[in-house]
């Protein structure tokens, strides 16, 4: 051989330490993220493989060259456990615990333990030699445990690892693919390197597998320091995505489930690298495709309720998908059960006994009062008033029940929702009942007539005398909404009762006092609308009732009923 190429090429082994232990030396500072550990010792030991290397071909002495030569061979070996840690925590985010890790380095150890003796030649065969050059001959064929670990196991851990670098590829986007790809065909050319030096297409004396690595690791280096690889934010977002309780489907426009997190997979035993269509997995409407927005299942015997939210995302050029998390709602709906039954059991309890207990001592009550002089005192006047007033409202809870029940909204004639309020509503015969209503079908609560109901009866209740009241209801037409207004000429709305709209809800003050009004604000609310009351400086009060319009409707002249 030549000494000059064999010079140049021993000091080119030399240096090819340097890009190693440059890249270990750059990213010494990440050391605790996932594989930044093992990169570093699998540079270092790539810098090991290339100065043992170059050492063996300085060394003349065969004693000495095989000595080097057993620690080489070890680190050979070590250097392909090293490699394969690094790829697989960089690949799965997920550091390996040291117990495991130790596992990948015995057949290193069990080598270098058994190269100095090699019992029954199961290491070194006598093709194994020192030329008169000083330069190591393996020859062939070698010793089992050499070709089996060396050989075999190196290869191994060299193509496993390259695969894990392709699989996070294919598996990632953007600019962290292209660096993964290319990082794979850094080490595509590692093997092809080894492969060239085993069959002797290279000189014995060099070896271009520990310069490969180096360059691999620079770039690697350079693409964690500079471009965010293995940044903390996609490994959290990542772990997070999976460590929800809530299922989540990632769908193409085509409907097709292309991820999820293990939640999706485990919930609704999917698979998500096969594609399958969402409507094979969740209910969907048959009318219109889309995910029920509820819906229950049976699993292991037990029922089990789940509630869905669909968001659309797009990406690239005209790329579209959607996101669909599906969340259990069973113990939720396990509490609206139940409540609805202590509910029932109270609203049965005071419409029905405390109702039935009241109206006794109501008619007794009166009774007495008339078998009495004068009526009697006052305080039993006050003992009739009372269980008048608790009767009323035994009979109100029995119509909030019938309302708050049914939460459906409808598209209805505006003129006929009135009258029926109208009708339902208890009048007496002295009242002026002005109606003014254009003919335009609203959005509005099912049960919209007893909200009408309720404000001509408010409005009756707080007349300003006792012998006549006006009660005006009348609309006016916006672009998408109708207004209607019922106004009287009473003593206005009782500070009380507008107490419980502004609290939204019940107070302990005001307890059942108002809680006609808030029924129509809650009915009025459901279907989309806008309730607003106030009392008018010229006495009595206004309520406004704004409800949307269907975008096919057409008003008409408003119709007119005159006094009643």
């Amino acid at each position: 051989m030549s000494m000059l190429n064999y010079i140049t090429i021993t000091f080119l082994l030399y240096m090819s330490t340097l890009p190693a232990l440059y890249s270990a030396y750059t990213v010494y500072d990440k050391r605790r993220k996932p594989a930044i550990q093992w990169f570093i010792l699998f540079m270092v030991l790539a810098a090991a493989w290339a100065f043992l290397y170059a050492t063996m071909n300085l060394v003349p002495a065969a004693g000495l060259t095989y000595a080097i030569a057993n620690v080489f061979w070890t680190v050979v070996t070590a250097t392909g456990g090293a490699f394969f840690l690094f790829a697989y925590e960089f690949a799965y985010k997920q550091p390996l615990s040291n117990r495991v890790a130790v596992l990948f380095f015995l057949p290193a150890i069990v080598f270098f333990t058994l190269s100095w003796t090699n019992p029954g030649d199961i290491v070194y065969t006598a093709e194994y030699t020192v030329g008169t050059d000083g330069v190591l001959q393996v020859g062939f064929p070698q010793g089992i445990l050499f070709v089996s670990i060396v050989q075999g196991y190196g290869y191994l851990m060299t193509i496993a690892s390259t695969a894990l670098f392709f699989a996070e590829a294919i598996h990632s986007d953007g600019k962290h693919r292209r660096r993964a790809v290319t990082l794979a065909i850094f080490f595509i050319g590692v093997l092809v390197a080894t492969t060239l030096t085993i069959v002797d297409y290279l000189p014995p004396y060099y070896d271009g597998t520990a310069l490969l690595y180096g360059f691999a690791g620079i770039y690697f280096a350079h693409s964690v320091n500079r471009h965010g690889f293995l940044e903390f934010s996609p490994v959290a977002r990542n772990q997070a995505f999976n460590a929800i309780n809530e299922a989540v489907f990632i769908l193409n426009a085509e409907d097709e489930i292309i991820d999820g997190n293990s939640t999706a997979a485990e919930t609704f035993d999917v698979n998500l690298d096969s594609r399958e269509r969402i409507e094979d997995v969740l209910p969907t409407r048959s009318s219109t495709g889309e995910i029920e927005g509820t819906f229950s299942r049976t699993e292991r015997g037990e029922l089990k309720y789940y509630t869905t939210q669909t968001q659309p995302f797009a990406y690239g050029r005209g790329l579209a998908g959607k996101l669909i998390v599906v969340g259990e709602i069973t113990k939720l709906k396990q509490r609206e059960k139940e409540l609805e039954r202590i509910k029932d059991v109270l609203i049965r309890f005071f419409r029905h006994d405390i109702r039935t207990s009241m109206q006794i001592i109501l008619g007794q009550s009166e009774s007495l009062q008339k078998d009495l002089p004068d009526g009697g005192d006052d305080n039993l006047t006050d003992i009739v008033d009372t269980s008048e007033d608790i009767v009323n409202k035994a009979h109100k809870i029995r119509l909030i029940d019938s309302v708050i029940g049914e939460d459906r909204n409808v598209v209805a004639s505006l003129p006929e929702m009135v009258e029926d309020g109208i009708t339902k509503a208890e009048i007496p015969s002295d009242t002026v009942l002005e109606v003014s209503i254009h003919d335009v079908d609203v959005q509005c609560h099912s049960k919209f007539a007893f909200a009408v109901q309720e404000l001509i009866e408010n409005a009756v209740e707080h007349r300003g005398q006792p012998d006549q009241a006006t009660v005006v209801l009348r609309s006016e037409i916006e672009d998408d909404a109708v207004t209607l207004f019922v106004e009287d000429d009473g003593q206005g709305i009782p500070e009380t009762e507008l107490e419980v709209l502004r609290e939204e809800g019940e107070t302990q003050m005001s307890h059942l006092s108002g809680i006609g009004l808030w029924i129509v604000k809650y009915l009025t609310e459901k279907a989309g609308g806008v309730f607003e009351c106030r009392n008018r400086h010229s006495g009595g009060a206004q309520i406004r009732i704004t409800l949307p319009v269907p975008a096919e409707s057409e008003d008409e002249p408003a119709r007119t009923v005159s006094d009643r």
